[in-house]
């Protein structure tokens, strides 16, 4: 039976036929990228990259089974949902709008895939049942060397796909290693969640701007904030207000536009306080304001305790008291914490290092940022719960990123010829056989 499950599987894995595909209104339709899939507020798939007719859009991309859904769940009165740049569905069974009341574009699937595709799904979820291994129940099996062999490839691949994001950075900032340094942080600092508004903040708000402020009171936060679209709510304390009143000097001296980013574009929803973007950015913010060099720091540092301590200077009274405007919370969340900080280091600082080494053939930086990895513990999240679940035991931080490179681009794509487990598996099976 066909259900969101379903369309999300088809829609990540694009298990459907792209010839000739068109949108309800009869446009050409080519995905780009299919985004990123979203298991928070807002729309399924977020930074997409969709081209209709001749024309590239980037945004999100939201999934249902019926094109009505839309109106049963409400979104058209969510303004979040305004950067929908395609409405996926089973059955087009109605037209749906913009608020402005121009039509989003709608592409129907029911036509576009095959029915052994639909039977394969149904098997596969029968046979996988609980485990998400195709070869879960023959996993242990496998000698502990083979694993070790496909963990180590599956790192440098991933780090490779770190480092290119940077080195791609590197070129739109003409080689500006400070810039790409401080956009790669912002990145960093909104997370899985956040993570695209607070790169486009940074994208808004040059470093070199920001550390022409960072002695002016209120002159960073204010223009973050602003520029973040977090001042153009109702004011709720005399904080706000402040930080409005700067910021709106700063807009008619530069000429930002009226607003760069919406309230709306950041999620909040089932976050605790402390990683709420208001918090975020707080941080962000203190971080750059004090520290001028932040790529030599990070050159020159050796223990990842010290490079800690850059980010444990505490945030001003009134963000150690709050997680939003107008929002006090209990006890002090304003230094970023452990598991925080080690995502940071996986998501940046360690790629970071492994670019500037090969760019400037300096060994000694990648060799700082292999130690880090070994150094920094195991992410604890579902992947790694269901290898662990299957007795592979990690013992740090390289191992867990292995394993997320392991489980989505080979067993998620079900590349199991290409898999050192699956290859011994099915040497062992034709053996049998």
């Amino acid at each position: 039976m066909v259900n969101e499950l379903f369309i999300s599987y088809l829609w990540k894995n694009q298990l459907f036929n792209h010839q000739n595909l068109l949108t309800s209104a009869g446009d050409k339709v080519s995905i780009i990228h299919p985004g990123i899939e979203n298991s928070n507020a807002g729309a399924d798939f977020q930074q997409a990259k969709i081209r209709i007719n001749e024309l590239d859009w980037v945004g999100t991309v939201e999934l249902h089974i019926n094109a009505s859904d839309w109106i049963q769940h409400a979104h058209q009165k969510d303004p979040s949902y305004e950067n929908v740049i395609l409405h996926v569905v089973w059955n087009d069974d109605l037209m749906i709008k913009y608020q402005n009341g121009t039509s989003i574009p709608s592409l129907c699937l029911s036509a576009q895939v095959n029915p052994e595709t639909i039977a394969a799904y149904e098997i596969q979820k029968s046979v996988v049942g609980g485990t998400q291994l195709l070869c879960g129940s023959m996993f242990e099996s496998v000698d502990d060397s083979l694993k070790e062999k496909m963990i180590s490839q599956c790192i440098r691949e991933r780090l490779a796909k770190k480092v290119n994001q940077i080195e791609q950075l590197l070129i739109i900032t003409q080689g500006d290693w400070e810039e790409t340094f401080y956009q790669s942080l912002a990145r960093s600092f909104g997370f899985s969640v956040n993570a695209e508004p607070m790169f486009r903040l940074a994208q808004s708000m040059p470093l070199k701007l920001i550390l022409r402020y960072r002695d002016r009171n209120f002159g960073i936060e204010a223009s973050l904030f602003g520029l973040a679209g977090m001042l153009e709510e109702d004011i709720q304390d005399e904080y706000q207000w402040e930080l409005r009143r700067e910021f709106i000097h700063l807009k008619k001296k530069h000429d930002w536009p009226n607003t760069y980013l919406n309230h709306s574009d950041w999620k909040f929803l089932r976050m605790r306080p402390p990683n709420f973007p208001t918090v975020r950015i707080a941080q962000f913010a203190e971080l750059v304001r004090s520290n001028c060099s932040l790529i030599s720091l990070l050159l020159e540092m050796q223990d990842l305790k010290t490079i800690k301590t850059l980010f444990e200077t505490p945030l001003n009274d009134y963000w150690q008291k709050h997680y939003h405007f107008g929002k006090k919370g209990k006890g002090n969340h304003s230094v970023i914490g452990q598991s925080a900080f080690e995502s940071i280091c996986i998501n940046t600082l360690i790629p970071m290092l492994i670019c500037y080494s090969t760019y400037k053939s300096e060994s000694k930086y990648a060799e700082k940022a292999l130690r880090w990895m070994r150094e920094i513990r195991p992410e604890n999240n579902f992947v790694t719960r269901i290898f662990n679940e299957h007795g592979l035991k990690m013992k740090n931080s390289g191992d867990s990123q292995g394993c997320i490179q392991w489980y989505h681009q080979y067993c998620l794509l079900k590349k199991c010829a290409s898999c050192e487990v699956g290859k011994e598996l099915m040497k062992k099976e034709t053996c049998l056989n």
